[in-house]
């Protein structure tokens, strides 16, 4: 058993940074987002198709589904006209009738735009991603100095009780009480410090950064843009040029593009060849050959079919896109005030009385008027009410950051 001197020691350095959280690389909170946006999870996975895309373009040119075949057969010839070898070749080249081409471009095309919208798509929620992070993280590091705060007014307290336990005037169950409630801010503490390496994991995973490194979110968990919103503005430019609709669209594009090139490449075209025999008499022939298909039946239909099924699937997503932006834009508006109504409470009503009935508290219990209970009780009561506008504030910068998201402006401005 630790003397309570030495458990304090102990506890001071259980709850001091280290040197990597204390000296690490600053970070803001528009770093963080641009960050986000330019390296975060996903955003490599969405672009790893545009190289292939663009190599389908340079290759989509020409109307021939098929290379050119080649047929040759050969053989001995005998009867009573005489005997010899007879060999022939034939060539034949299918040729499409049903824009192969044109097909192919507009499909590789299409697919290039998708792979454009879907980074997009991605960058934006990459950047969300990091923003909530840096966010979270900001307000572990705040959690933890306001315990720390705490441990301090805890120790304060301890300090007083034993004063008045070995004059005399207190009871040892004061000294007691005040020790378990020294003994659970240390506790609190280093709940506090876990959540903080937890925070920054997540941080540093969302800003692609080796786990290893050191990084410290910079800002003021407290300041926000209060700038008025022009609400009917911002829910008409979700609704219009959203990278997640604008990702479900392109989809659809896709999906079209497939239908026609499914068509153009299972179609049957005109068969365009010639044949040169030479018999074993030394007859030599040289003809031409043309085919055409007999329109008797489709035999594109099951397939164009099945793609089909792909783009009506397409569609539905555009629709459950906007009906998902709609409802996201109407939810950040109602948390944008709500989250600023509770924290504008708790900072103009809940904080100052409870930072005053602390003091009151502990002058009535230096005097000997009231129990060290009420100070206990005061003390976590403010320490209750702190952590309440900590993350209150914390609230009001992820509204912002969700708004942001789902309006689709939280990129503006960022490259």
């Amino acid at each position: 058993m630790c003397s309570f001197r030495w458990c304090f020691l102990l506890a001071a350095l259980a709850l001091t940074p280290s040197r990597a959280l204390a000296e690490g690389r600053s970070i803001a909170r528009i770093d963080a987002i641009r960050m986000g946006a330019q390296r975060g999870p996903g955003v490599a996975v969405a672009a790893a198709p545009r190289s292939a895309s663009i190599e389908a373009s340079l290759s989509s040119q020409g109307f021939f589904p098929r290379p050119p075949s080649v047929t040759m057969s050969a053989g001995r010839r005998a009867g009573s006209f005489g005997s010899g070898l007879d060999y022939s070749v034939t060539v034949l080249q299918d040729m499409s009738v049903r824009g192969l081409g044109g097909a192919r471009s507009d499909a590789a095309l299409s697919l290039r735009r998708a792979v454009d919208a879907d980074v997009q798509r991605m960058r934006l929620e990459a950047a969300t991603r990091a923003g909530l992070a840096w966010v979270t993280a900001l307000e572990a590091e705040e959690f933890l100095r306001l315990r720390k705060e705490a441990l301090a007014q805890a120790e304060r307290i301890v300090a007083a009780a034993r004063a008045r336990v070995g004059s005399g005037v207190g009871q040892p169950y004061e000294l007691a009480a005040a020790q378990g409630d020294y003994g659970a801010a240390v506790a609190a503490g280093l709940d506090a410090e876990g959540n903080l390496v937890e925070a920054l994991a997540e941080l540093r995973f969302a800003l692609a950064l080796p786990a290893a490194d050191a990084i410290d979110p910079a800002g003021d968990l407290y300041a926000t843009d209060e700038q008025p919103l022009d609400e009917a503005k911002a829910i008409q430019a979700a609704e219009t040029g959203h990278p997640l609709v604008s990702s479900a669209q392109s989809r659809v594009a896709v999906a079209q593009q497939e239908v026609r090139l499914t068509h153009a490449v299972l179609a049957p075209g005109v068969s365009v060849g010639g044949v040169f025999s030479r018999e074993g008499d030394g007859t030599t022939i040289v003809l031409g050959m043309v085919g055409f298909p007999l329109p008797l039946l489709d035999p594109t239909a099951f397939e164009s079919a099945r793609q089909r099924a792909v783009v009506h699937v397409a569609e539905a997503l555009v629709d459950r896109a906007r009906a998902e932006v709609d409802r996201d834009i109407r939810l950040a508006l109602h948390e944008r005030h709500h989250m600023r109504e509770v924290r504008e409470a708790l900072r103009v009503h809940a904080l100052p009385a409870m930072q005053e009935s602390l003091r009151l508290a502990q002058v009535n219990y230096a005097v000997g008027t009231q129990d060290i209970t009420n100070v206990l009780l005061a003390r976590q009561r403010l320490g209750l009410a702190q952590e309440q506008l900590a993350r209150a504030a914390a609230g009001v910068q992820r509204a912002d950051i969700k708004l942001a998201r789902a309006t689709g402006t939280l990129l503006k401005g960022i490259p």
